[in-house]
């Protein structure tokens, strides 16, 4: 794989401000549906759920992965994944070994030993999850490219290493250097990553969303239907559902079998959309 070297850290300033000046550009709603649409898409059945990539920590772990192996000769280690991951708060060193051996197991990852030192692990990406991660870049730019014109097609431009490069490794110098999670702020964001699944399951519900005159309305979105979408347990879900609820971030109408989702919730939810574009856009925009 090309070595690309490490990129500098982004610029955190003022992204909730442009934010919520991208969420008043022409066609963001439709952005935003199809952002939720290409994500829950790619992250649906099998596919995914099943090599263990529907959990935060596992994505996190599988960035640093994929970005260290390009930005640096000897790769990555799990001891320096267990300790970025512990100093960053993300998870202790069994939950970094128990979501490195999830990527093993599902061959997105290998682990190779390193020539000055027997013992040591280099982990590095297969093709598979290098597939997996252009995949992703793909889907948010065809979203971005709604509101924010690109210089070629999504499609293209995803699937160049650079771009990828771009955007895994500003999320990891941006956690490396200032400790910076995309979703800090928003603690309705990070109630839902929490859980395995749980912010495909979000984008989800605001995919199914449409506009009424007092309240946003879903259609039908049953436990059922999202644990058979994401390959997860009935249980799982109304946990999450209940969890949501009691909070007043939803509401279940038992007469219509829609869920409502709360107003100032919902727009909460469209600067979160922002600020994902927004984010994007820094990362990715130099690249090109």
């Amino acid at each position: 794989m090309e070595q690309l070297g490490p990129i500098s850290a982004p610029d955190l300033t003022g992204i909730h401000e442009e934010a919520l000046a991208w969420t008043r550009r022409d066609g963001f709603d439709r952005a935003m549906a199809v952002f939720c649409e290409e994500m829950v898409a790619f992250h649906s059945g099998r596919r995914v759920a099943n090599l263990g990539m529907g959990h935060t920590l596992i994505w996190a772990i599988a960035a640093l992965i994929v970005y260290f192996d390009q930005a640096r000769p000897e790769g990555v280690t799990f001891t320096e994944i267990a300790h970025l991951c512990e100093a960053g708060g993300l998870g202790g060193r069994k939950a970094a070994k128990s979501a490195i051996d999830a990527l093993r197991s599902g061959g997105l990852v290998t682990a190779l030993p390193r020539p000055e030192d027997r013992r040591a692990r280099r982990l590095r990406p297969t093709q598979k999850l290098l597939d997996l991660e252009h995949d992703n870049i793909v889907g948010r730019l065809k979203a971005l490219e709604l509101t924010q014109p690109l210089p070629g097609r999504a499609e293209e431009l995803g699937r160049g290493p650079r771009a990828l490069h771009a955007f895994l490794g500003g999320n990891v110098e941006a956690f490396v250097h200032a400790r910076f999670r995309l979703y800090d702020g928003f603690s309705e964001v990070q109630a839902f990553m929490d859980r395995s699944c749980g912010y495909m399951i979000l984008l989800d519900l605001l995919r199914r969303a449409h506009a009424g005159e007092d309240d946003l309305a879903m259609t039908e979105a049953s436990p059922s239907d999202l644990s058979a979408r994401f390959d997860i347990s009935r249980a799982h879900v109304r946990k999450l559902l209940t969890r949501a609820h009691e909070r007043g971030w939803i509401a279940a109408e038992s007469e219509t079998g829609r869920i409502r989702l709360d107003p100032g919730f919902h727009r909460r939810m469209r600067h979160w959309i922002g600020v994902e574009f927004v984010w994007m856009w820094r990362l990715v925009a130099p690249s090109f």
